[in-house]
């Protein structure tokens, strides 16, 4: 028999073991009794016929088999002589990896074979070394290569016409040459591999190893994790570092906790690996930023009915300005509206937008946002949008006072949109620039600072402010100083005395909206897109409730002690929150170095400072009482902040009054300051674009019938039964229906298609240092000073166009 005739025969003689092993598996699988096998065409019938019978049984493994024993075309008994030439193989095809639990992986046998074989490698790819996918291999030539010193990567491999791999080389991360030989690279064109081929069970084998390396070999710890197979992040790390890195931690403090996590000082993490995560995180984050931003929207409000949007377009379509408030915010606005702050100074956001923040304060000291809005621009056409769109969201409902700072743009827009408010300036901003300004002045005459804070900050009658103010610009010579002359002229603006008659709650700058900048920070990281800038804003002011859920708890269930003992300070105590009943104690105890020392009427009284080294401008009150519904006083206290003043307090408790007067009761300031309950009107308007909060309406009103004291009729039980069982008789409609009321409509009917364009500067980046930051500012300044054309007719020269004055510090340092 001549060799392609014993080859043919060998081959006969394995298709037919390969079919009788087929078809006894499959017999005994399908409970047929197994019968003596026989030769020819009968295997493939027997074979057939069962997998005809239960076509589930004919597993992928005897297909194969199958496969086997017919490749041929021929019967197996067939006499016909073989054709000569190259067998044609049948396409394999399946999973990439085997699933074996019950065998032990090639890493336990590398660790248990170590124990016998001391001083060798622990994890040495002999040929022959079976995994149950390429990624093991992988990692098991990868932890060898931490022993050795040198990194991996995957190679060339081979797949079939049904793109099945068959064939995966594992080299050195030294394999290859580089291109660009003017560039460096670790490429040597080392040699070192392992070859992998797969097995019939869809698992892998080394079928070649190759261990020698024309380059130099790492042997430190601090040397081997920059291979960058030793950095590899699995993605449970990925996860984490993506939630850290959503809570604005720093790349530098995200590498930290991982390191205390996994290793220390030790962990193979590179500094490089986790940025380049982030950079994806963040290409991640911009794409279809305005598409994430309007399904977030709609995803709000469904949870929140009362939550209002509005959208101010270009003509192109993109995004201009931004306006939202909460359902929250809202209900704070009809509680606390009657004095807010507004600021823009903060601009951390991907677009560099503007952001403004509408803030307000609550019955107990707490700084409360009001809304949110984001301008491409601050001129007086944006500003009057975004206070007209304010007002309307609020129920047309204006406030009695809005600071801000000094922006000519804001002061032109409140005049048109917000006719009945008062306009103050931040009596912050006023003292800083008092400061840049007049700093010769302050260097050379060391007593100026403080007469002239202190006639800003304690005065409070108007006549004696402008008289002292009169004489200080004399006594120093500053008679001709225009800065001065500008902010007397505007001194309506700032001036304490001229607001003691107006409602301010207490405020006198825009430090709460600052303070609540510096917050966000906290939360927004640094160029976020715009549906992550309103998801953390979300989460501030989630943070903003949280604080004003524990104080309501602190008022409700902690109990204060007394520390006057008289009958007033009980009543404050209970009518009262924690930190207004506190700053009540204060002007009560404060009460205590006044004396009564005249009486004009039995209804007027004059109260004087007792106290010999007071530095108050002014000593004497006159306290009038209104019957026992109301007391006032000269200094205004309660007219600006809504509280007692000390001077009124010393009448009553020299009265013996038991309690506050109603008329000095400001229910802002008490424990029911929060109307939680909106009318049924606006109820039933959130409701109408949300299934759930229909049915929490109902169900409120159901609630509020039963608690009431007053007893239920049985003709008005039995009304309001048949009315309910008239109404559920049809039949309910669908929850399909509710589908279309995703509340697109009610976000806004006008719907952005682009987010704002980027500003990218071109060229060079200029010099961020911040002292050439000053440098520049300073000579810019000087330039304005000299330039009569830079000033705003009418209006202080240091309120400077928007532009000018948004930018940050931490911009400057950080940009």
């Amino acid at each position: 028999m001549d060799p392609i005739q014993s080859s043919l025969a060998h081959a006969t003689l394995r298709d037919q073991q390969c079919g009788r092993h087929i078809a006894s598996d499959f017999i005994s699988a399908a409970g047929e009794p197994t019968i003596p096998w026989q030769q020819g065409d009968a295997q493939v019938a027997v074979v057939a016929a069962i997998a005809q019978k239960d076509p589930l049984q004919l597993q992928q493994g005897h297909r194969q088999a199958l496969d086997c024993s017919t490749r041929t075309g021929t019967p197996n008994n067939s006499t016909s002589s073989p054709t000569r030439g190259p067998k044609r193989r049948a396409r394999r095809e399946g999973p990439d990896y085997r699933i074996a639990p019950a065998e032990e992986t090639a890493m336990i046998k590398a660790m248990r074979r170590a124990r016998t074989s001391p001083g060798e490698a622990i994890f040495f790819p002999h040929e022959g070394t079976i995994f149950n996918s390429c990624e093991e291999a992988r990692d098991f030539y990868n932890l060898y290569s931490w022993e050795k010193g040198f990194g991996v990567r995957f190679g060339r491999g081979k797949k079939n016409d049904s793109k099945y791999q068959t064939k995966l080389d594992i080299v050195c991360s030294c394999e290859g040459l580089n291109k660009n030989k003017r560039s460096a690279s670790i490429r040597t064109d080392c040699k070192a591999m392992i070859r992998l081929h797969r097995r019939s069970d869809h698992s892998w084998y080394i079928s070649r190893v190759n261990d020698t390396h024309n380059h130099r070999l790492t042997e430190a710890y601090g040397e081997n994790k920059h291979w960058k197979s030793h950095s590899y992040i699995d993605p449970s790390t990925k996860d984490l570092i993506k939630k850290l890195r959503e809570n604005n931690i720093s790349l530098g403090r995200i590498c930290n906790i991982l390191g205390a996590t996994d290793g220390g000082s030790r962990s193979g993490m590179r500094k490089e690996s986790v940025r380049s995560i982030c950079a994806k995180m963040a290409q991640e984050n911009m794409r279809d930023d305005i598409g994430k931003t309007l399904k977030l929207l709609e995803t709000m409000k469904g949870t929140d009915p009362g939550l209002e949007v509005r959208f101010q377009l270009d003509a192109d379509g993109r995004l201009k300005s931004m306006l939202w408030c909460t359902g929250k915010n809202r209900m704070d606005y009809s509680s606390f509206g009657d004095a807010i702050t507004f600021d823009t100074t903060y601009r951390t956001n991907l677009y560099n937008l503007p952001f403004g923040l509408f803030m307000g304060i609550n019955n107990h000291f707490q700084s409360i946002v009001l809304g949110g809005l984001l301008l491409t621009s601050e001129t007086t056409a944006d500003f009057e949008w975004a206070f007209a769109n304010f007002i309307s969201i609020m129920g047309g409902k204006a406030a009695i006072t809005m600071l801000t700072d000094q922006c000519v743009a804001m002061a032109k827009a409140m005049k048109s949109t917000m006719k009945e408010t008062r306009h103050r300036w931040c009596r912050w901003h006023v003292l800083k620039n008092a400061k840049d300004r007049l700093g010769k002045v302050y260097s050379k005459h060391k007593g100026f600072k403080h007469e002239f804070n202190k006639l800003v900050t304690d005065e409070t009658d108007i006549t004696k402010f402008e008289m002292p103010w009169d004489t200080l610009v004399k006594k120093y010579r500053l008679s001709k100083n225009k800065f001065l002359k500008r902010l007397f002229k505007y001194r309506e603006k700032w001036a304490k005395p001229y607001f003691m008659g107006i409602f301010c709650a207490g405020m006198t700058s825009t430090q709460r909206s600052e303070s609540a900048n510096h917050m966000l920070k906290r939360f927004i990281q640094r160029a976020a897109p715009m549906h992550l800038f309103v998801a953390k804003f979300n989460e501030f002011q989630s943070d903003r409730n949280d604080q004003e859920s524990k104080e309501s708890f602190v008022t409700n269930q902690v109990p204060r002690k007394l520390r006057v003992s008289v009958p007033i300070e009980n009543h404050a105590h209970t009518i009262y929150t924690r930190a207004t009943y506190e700053k009540f104690y204060d002007e009560l105890f404060e009460s205590g170095r006044f004396a009564i020392t005249s009486k004009i009427s039995e209804y007027e009284y004059i109260v004087t400072d007792t106290k010999q080294d007071t530095e108050e401008a002014t000593t004497q009150f006159t306290v009038t009482l209104q019957g026992t519904s109301k007391v006032t006083c000269q200094c205004g206290l309660f007219e600006h902040m809504g509280m007692l003043c000390r001077h009124a307090l010393k009448v009553l408790v020299h009265l013996d009054r038991q309690e506050i007067p109603a008329g000095n009761i400001m229910r802002r300031w008490t424990k029911e300051g929060l109307e939680h309950s909106l009318s049924v009107d606006s109820k039933a308007t959130m409701a109408a674009h949300n299934d759930n909060m229909r049915k929490k309406l109902l169900l409120t009103i159901v609630f509020e019938i039963a608690n009431k004291e007053a007893t239920l009729s049985e003709t008005t039980f039995h009304q309001a039964m048949e009315a309910m069982k008239d109404s559920t008789d049809p039949p309910l409609e669908p929850a399909l229906a509710d589908i279309t009321n995703t509340s697109t409509a009610a976000i806004a009917e006008v719907r952005p298609t682009a987010c704002p364009p980027r500003t990218m500067l071109g060229g060079r980046p200029p010099n961020t240092g911040l002292q050439s930051w000053l440098a520049s500012r300073k000579r810019s300044s000087n330039k304005t000073a000299n330039s009569a054309s830079a000033l705003v007719a009418d209006w202080p020269d240091e309120e400077n166009t928007p532009t000018k004055k948004r930018r940050s510090i931490s911009d400057i340092m950080y940009k």
